[in-house]
């Protein structure tokens, strides 16, 4: 049995997406690992979401979600 090359680049590409849908969600995940209040948590889910994308809004997210 041989794979295909168009399965192995599916493959890929669906590995890619997921890690990258992991990235920006990053942000979400620490903000609820570390204890922080239902507001924040939710500023932090909804501008990793809304601005996860862009590399300021990930950071701003990141900053928000591990500040003390």
């Amino acid at each position: 049995m041989q794979i295909s090359a168009e399965y192995i680049l599916i493959a890929k590409y669906i590995v890619a997406a997921i890690v990258l849908v992991c990235i920006i969600l990053a942000p979400a995940y620490l903000a609820a690992k570390n204890g922080k209040d239902k507001f924040i948590a939710l500023r932090v889910r909804v501008a990793s979401w809304v601005f996860g994308w862009t590399g300021i809004g990930w950071l701003l997210a990141l900053f928000w979600a591990i500040k003390k």
